[in-house]
């Protein structure tokens, strides 16, 4: 195989010869070092991957946490301001939240409407299970669902005061907390 003139000769061919492993057209392979430091330079990369991974996860459940608070709060303070039970529903078939407030003109459970997010005007709902992060374990006095009266006291699905503290699990860890009594909402 011949090599171009322009190649083999000229001011570049020292620099050719001593950095790039001599002039065009020569075969050279990569050493053992060379082939070595890539693979752990690979190895190391994939780590990182792995570790980043992880903490997305995290990073969802806590979402999804803040989220279901931040609904539970939001309830309880529009019971406690418009006098009105609310209710939230946790159908861990479906991984869905929902947010029901009590008809002023017919009250009662049965009775109850969807209530409207203030800021799309739809019905409040969280679609979880999505990214991975759904409800695992919802207790409220045996119930899956916590109404709020106009005091914010949280109570069970039956009407009855809470005896235990009511909880939201999340899959893969998380938990929602109301506090019995005080309706206090907090992330364990």
């Amino acid at each position: 195989m011949s090599v171009p003139k322009h190649l083999a000769s000229g001011p570049g061919l020292a620099f050719r010869q001593r950095h790039l492993g001599g002039v065009a057209g020569e075969a050279r392979g990569f050493t053992l070092v060379e082939l070595v430091m890539t693979l752990v330079v690979v190895s190391i990369l994939g780590v990182m991957a792995v570790t980043s991974l992880d903490g997305l996860t995290s990073s969802r459940q806590n979402v999804a946490a803040t989220r279901i608070k931040a609904v539970l709060i939001f309830a309880q303070e529009w019971a406690m301001g418009s006098g009105n039970d609310t209710w939230v529903d946790f159908d861990e078939g479906s991984n869905l939240v929902s947010v029901y407030v009590e008809d002023a003109s017919n009250p009662g459970r049965g009775n109850r409407l969807a209530m409207a997010d203030p800021l799309t005007r739809s019905a409040m709902t969280i679609q979880l299970g999505t990214d991975g992060v759904g409800l695992e374990a919802v207790e409220f006095g045996g119930d899956e669902e916590v109404r709020f009266d106009q005091f914010g006291a949280p109570y069970d699905e039956d009407g009855d005061a809470l005896s235990a503290d009511g909880t939201v699990g999340l899959t893969g860890g998380g938990t929602i907390r109301v506090t019995k009594n005080t309706g206090l909402v907090t992330v364990d």
